[in-house]
């Protein structure tokens, strides 16, 4: 029987899974896909968690990784805002960060079964496509949604979202002439996208909308045309840049909101645990934030230090000290953003106020939590 069973191998199953590891725990990590691979994320990660993925084994500037000091934004009604990143930030592709904490983690004694799916949980035990998996704890650090969270009849899967949360989110690289050191911001109706540089001159170009957009158009590349186009920056990029996928990587029934940190036998980290709204460039940091969490707290566990009642008070209320802020933040701001009139307003006031851009950046972004 392992110590710690994990489902999951993004970020935050990935850095769970080494630093428990490096603090003696026997831990196995499930991921249904084989690395490397793409998924849908903005791939800008805060200078907050710069220290603790050198900790964990991704040196960045190996990697590749942009540095990022300056943003744009956009708005489909005319407006422009331009600004440094007070806090700046880093581009790096999942493909190549994920792939890399994996190895690392393998090289640390994880037993990492890639390609491997979780169909259910019960107690101590994980039914997969590769045979039951035994551990003492289970962590779900699965995403945004998965089937996992069907099976263990979570609120927000058993809750009927409002039309106004029903979102899809689409991501692909491109070939660009931007500066590698800029992120932008392109607000259109009922959406906006972001686009950065990752590693080998790719950019990230990801976007969220409303689902009945697409039911309307189609066809991704329809919608682009229909929705995102309404933007001018947005549809001359769109027209200008070739993308370097076959096809878009797209997910579907999107909600944005907090979660249960876990129930039973089971803990949840990242998207798992907390989706917040991708504008705030944060949800890397929060994953890998909400892993270094939980991974103290699981530690005193296993050393039979606290209960497993404690464990999770203790971690919920750590999340809620770290995140609690900016989470309703980003979702106040996302609600601007999906008012046209509000939204053209307030840009229209923060470049008459320069040091209002700065505080609504800093609201969405945290401090460095990690020292080594």
């Amino acid at each position: 029987m392992h110590d710690v069973a994990i489902i999951g191998g993004g970020l935050a199953g990935l850095a769970l899974s080494i630093e428990l590891s490096r603090k003696g725990h026997d831990v196995v990590l499930i991921e249904k896909h084989r690395y490397p691979f793409h998924k849908v994320c903005g791939e800008y990660i805060s200078k907050e968690s710069e220290a603790y993925l050198k900790w964990l084994g991704a040196d960045l500037e190996k990697l590749g990784a942009k540095r990022i000091h300056q943003f744009r934004l956009t708005h489909y009604l005319g407006s422009e805002v331009r600004s440094a990143l007070p806090l700046g930030g880093i581009g790096i592709s999942r493909f190549t960060l994920d792939a890399t904490l994996a190895e690392e983690a393998k090289r640390g004694g994880v037993a990492v079964m890639d390609g491997t799916r979780v169909n259910g949980t019960k107690e101590n035990a994980l039914e997969t496509t590769a045979g039951s998996i035994e551990a003492k704890l289970i962590i779900g650090a699965h995403g945004k949604r998965s089937n996992i969270d069907k099976t263990l009849n979570r609120p927000f899967i058993e809750a009927k979202a409002k039309g106004r949360d029903h979102f899809v989110g689409v991501k692909y690289h491109l070939k660009t002439d931007l500066p590698d050191d800029l992120i932008e911001l392109h607000v259109f109706p009922d959406g906006y996208a972001g686009i950065s540089a990752v590693e080998d001159g790719r950019y990230c170009l990801c976007y969220l909308t409303k689902a009945h957009h697409l039911e309307q158009n189609g066809a991704i590349q329809a919608m682009e045309k229909q929705v995102l186009g309404k933007n001018p920056a947005l549809a001359s990029y769109l027209d200008r840049f070739p993308s370097l996928y076959e096809r878009p990587e797209a997910i579907a029934q999107i909600n944005f909101q907090n979660k249960e940190k876990g129930r039973d036998n089971i803990f949840f980290a990242g998207d798992a645990a907390g989706l917040i709204a991708p504008l705030s460039g944060n949800g890397m940091s929060m994953a890998l934030h909400s892993a270094h969490l939980l991974s103290k707290e699981i530690d005193l566990l296993l050393h039979q230090k606290q209960t497993k009642e404690a464990t999770l008070n203790h971690y919920d209320a750590a999340w809620h000290k770290a995140f609690g802020h900016r989470f309703k933040s980003a979702r106040f701001l996302q609600e601007v953003f999906f008012r046209p009139t509000a939204m053209n307003w307030l840009m229209k006031t923060a470049n008459f106020f320069p040091p209002l851009k700065h505080r609504i950046i800093k609201q969405t972004h945290g401090e460095a939590f990690f020292e080594g």
